[in-house]
């Protein structure tokens, strides 16, 4: 069975070889490095509402409550 991989901005789908030889990892369709997943972008609500934080703002917030 093949695992295919999306791309998150245009939902380009690709191997787990293309996956492996990407450049940068760079989209090769658009060229965006917004990363991959298992399930199109369609099916991933997640990414829609998702809230990324770095290291200092988690550290931050751990400490203020």
């Amino acid at each position: 069975m093949e695992v295919y991989f999306y791309c998150q901005n245009c939902n380009e789908k690709i191997t787990i070889d293309q996956l492996a030889l990407l450049n940068e990892g760079k989209c090769p369709k658009c060229g965006t490095i917004e990363g991959f997943s298992t399930a199109p972008k369609s099916e991933n609500d997640t990414f829609e509402s998702l809230t990324v934080i770095n290291d200092t703002e988690l550290l931050e917030k751990s400490f203020q409550d």
